[in-house]
């Protein structure tokens, strides 16, 4: 078993003046278990379990000393086979030291590297904003995992956005204060994921209109028979003519359209883009009945 401490402070008028509940700030104590579990899974995997435990509450602003404590699954598998498990104490350094998680995302104001070079099999080079720096390989994996970077986010970013509360501090007795207050915590934010295509096709389909919009950032609503769907219009020649009013729409009117499909994985699920890349032809909803032509007297 092995353990670490250390103490989260929040502070500002709303906690010195008990004008919030302490309460409030419930879901920021229960993501300090999220931080910790996530570094501990992404360093660990399933080597090791770790809890955390609330030790003491100072009144007057808000303090906490927090108590990690890991278990090691099968330690003496672990012990003879040379698999390394990083513990409750290099965990708590790791995030909340002076060189740890918290002061490089503060330091570095959320940005990602421009340049990482490996330099053996623990340490990594990284270039942030024209700066060079070598950290340890496991401190760029947790700056760089969504889980983490969320935990932090309910942490720090999400308690200081409520009135009141001006300061957020970790400390141990070992280390130095590590302080963030108001001003500094939009870099604390979970940064959004890039978007990956997973699928992308162009085909030839027809829809009709839902709704038209005129502006260049709106979306047309077209349907294909089934649900309507949000298209992007690119054919700049189709949107000339009806800027010039060179062509007139009515219900029940329909574009045959050359349109391309985007699905993208991203950080809220799938979503589909439709970018609609030329109106092949627009056929005018029928105004009369089809019916067979009656020849006049005169065979016409």
């Amino acid at each position: 078993m092995s353990q670490a401490k250390f103490t989260l402070t929040y502070d500002g008028p709303a906690l010195r003046d008990h004008a919030m509940d302490v309460r409030d700030l419930a879901p920021a104590m229960l993501a300090v278990g999220e931080l910790f579990d996530a570094v501990n899974l992404l360093l660990n995997g399933e080597k090791a379990e770790i809890r955390v435990n609330v030790k003491a509450h100072e009144p007057g602003c808000f303090s906490v000393i927090f108590e990690i404590v890991q278990n090691w699954k099968d330690g003496l598998v672990a012990l003879f086979t040379g698999d390394v498990v990083t513990a409750a104490l290099n965990l708590k350094e790791l995030i909340v030291s002076g060189g740890g998680l918290l002061f490089l995302i503060k330091k570095f104001r959320g940005a990602s590297p421009e340049k990482i070079e490996r330099l053996g099999d623990n340490t990594v080079r990284i270039t942030i904003q024209g700066e060079t720096f070598d950290i340890p390989v496991v401190l760029l994996r947790m700056y760089q995992d969504i889980a983490v970077r969320s935990a932090v986010e309910k942490v720090v970013y999400k308690p200081l956005q409520k009135e009141g509360i001006e300061s957020v501090e970790f400390s141990d007795e070992k280390q130095p204060r590590l302080s963030v207050n108001k001003a500094e915590a939009e870099v604390f934010k979970t940064p959004p994921l890039p978007e990956k295509i997973v699928v992308e096709t162009t085909h030839r389909s027809a829809f009709s209109i839902v709704s038209l919009a005129f502006k260049d950032d709106n979306k047309w609503r077209l349907s294909d028979g089934g649900r309507p769907i949000s298209a992007k219009i690119e054919d700049e020649a189709f949107l000339k003519r009806v800027n010039e009013n060179l062509i007139r729409f009515a219900k029940g009117d329909v574009l045959v359209c050359e349109v391309h499909v985007a699905q993208k994985h991203t950080v809220h699920g799938l979503i589909t883009d439709y970018i609609v890349k030329q109106v092949v032809e627009h056929i005018p909803a029928p105004r009369q009945l089809e019916m067979p032509w009656i020849p006049d007297e005169d065979g016409e």
